[in-house]
């Protein structure tokens, strides 16, 4: 397998555009992905439809590979729904913690 085919996203299962998430700002309950043409679009948590394997805004990362719809809104162009996937470095990361969680638990005192 080539480099390239490595850093690929992984095919494409849904009609769902591609993008990652570049920021997040809780405080202000907002954040931005980056589209297709390098394009940031704003979403608000509030009015942002969430699907996939995160399932409130809390468990969207920087830099996590998402689809997305986009809709237009009083406030301009807004990304309406995002579509999370299987991240394999955070499904390693929570099974790593996870396995030395239980570690911890099962030494004798």
């Amino acid at each position: 397998m080539s480099d390239t085919e490595k850093n690929d996203p992984p095919a494409q299962t849904d009609l769902f555009h591609r993008g990652v998430i570049t920021k997040l700002f809780p405080s202000n309950n907002t954040g931005f992905v980056r589209i297709e043409s390098a394009r940031e679009i704003p979403f608000s948590y509030e009015f942002v439809i969430l699907c996939g394997e995160a399932k409130t805004v809390h468990d969207l990362r920087e830099g996590d590979p998402v689809g997305y719809d986009l809709g237009w809104t009083p406030s301009g162009l807004r990304v309406t729904k995002i579509k999370t996937y299987a991240n394999s470095a955070r499904s390693v990361e929570a099974s790593n913690s996870e396995r030395q969680r239980t570690q911890r638990e099962n030494l004798p005192s």
